[in-house]
């Protein structure tokens, strides 16, 4: 399974970045770059049974910080 999110990810990254990198696209290239590898890593991580937490409650208790919303 791990094998086949690397050769996925190989083949987007080779579809994708070539031609920003051929357009001399450099901001929109780090961008991407960033994440996708973050993508990456995840797919890998779940690929390996690795349980990913939610983020849900984090954004929760951001979103009521901000906006001063009590439960």
């Amino acid at each position: 399974m791990v094998a086949l999110v690397v050769i996925a990810f190989l083949l987007i990254g080779i579809i994708e970045i070539v031609p920003m990198v051929k357009e001399n696209q450099k901001k929109e290239l780090v961008l991407y770059s960033v994440l996708f590898a973050a993508a990456f890593v995840l797919s890998i991580l779940l690929s390996l049974g690795v349980k990913i937490p939610s983020p849900s409650e984090p954004i929760e208790h951001l979103v009521r910080a901000v906006t001063g919303i009590r439960e």
